[in-house]
């Protein structure tokens, strides 16, 4: 893909705000079909036979759910879904979904998953949401006017030095990440206060963007995917870069990323990593 697209920040206007509102009501109304069949059987799948990449028939239901709103509400809008054929991704104005980010902890009974959806215009987020059901943590954002959690304005940490930052780190499921990932795991013991892995990509740059932890660093990560949490990250004041130190562009091929409060933060982990 090429270099994204500037796109002019328009404050409140109502289009915004009907996205915005739509997505909230959205993400509650899934999260309350989520939590109803957690509780019954369901049923656990291997995407194309590998068995570190999952998807269960929640995340299937949830999607069914979550486009078909989308469709009957903003119908000339395009779709991009994980779980999902097709990409709407080139259209002007397009939705993305992930119904569970975080699936692997969602079938163990691990509490740290989230639903997410957001809009688009031009390759460029303009609202969304990254709900956790079970915390009942809603993070969201709207262009322009702020990252928030559970309506409450949200922001990065002021920390700029690595030695007292907490870091999450997920190597992926490429075996090509592995040895990156097992040298990069030893440098940030060596150079961070705190180093985990909390396996939900999502949550994870949420918490970045919230102040809980200074950087999220994933080694295979389709952006798109988490189109919510990027927009949250941004508004909330923290940056997201590839490898070579340049913001990232959100794309569907996988790509190594580093979601940091800042560029000092994401620089001095670029240098040991």
């Amino acid at each position: 893909m090429g270099t994204a697209t500037v796109v002019p920040i328009f404050f409140g206007t109502i289009h915004s705000m009907e996205t915005y509102d739509f997505i909230i009501t959205q993400v509650r109304a899934a999260a309350k079909l989520l939590m109803q069949l957690r509780e019954e059987k369901f049923e656990v799948m291997t995407k194309g036979g590998n068995p570190r990449d999952i998807v269960t028939s929640v995340d299937l239901a949830i999607n069914d759910f979550l486009i078909k709103n989308i469709r009957e509400t903003f119908p000339e809008d395009g779709i991009y879904s994980e779980e999902s054929s097709g990409d709407s991704t080139s259209m002007p104005r397009f939705w993305t979904i992930d119904p569970i980010d975080g699936t692997s902890n969602f079938s163990r009974g691990i509490p740290h998953f989230s639903i997410c959806v957001a809009f688009l215009e031009n390759g460029v987020p303009q609202a969304g949401a990254v709900y956790n059901p079970i915390t009942n943590e809603l993070f969201s954002f709207k262009r322009g006017a702020g990252a928030f959690l559970n309506g409450k304005p949200i922001h990065v940490s002021s920390e700029t030095n690595l030695k007292n930052s907490f870091i999450l780190l997920h190597a992926g499921r490429d075996s090509k990440s592995w040895k990156w990932g097992s040298n990069a795991y030893g440098q940030l013991l060596e150079h961070a206060k705190k180093t985990s892995n909390l396996a939900g990509s999502a949550l994870d740059t949420c918490f970045v963007a919230a102040g809980r932890v200074e950087a999220n660093i994933y080694g295979t990560l389709s952006t798109f995917d988490i189109a919510a949490a990027v927009g949250i990250l941004q508004e909330a004041g923290g940056v997201m870069v590839a490898e070579s130190g340049e913001p990232i562009v959100l794309q569907v091929k996988p790509q190594r990323i580093i979601a940091a409060n800042s560029t000092a933060i994401a620089d001095a982990i670029r240098k040991i990593i």
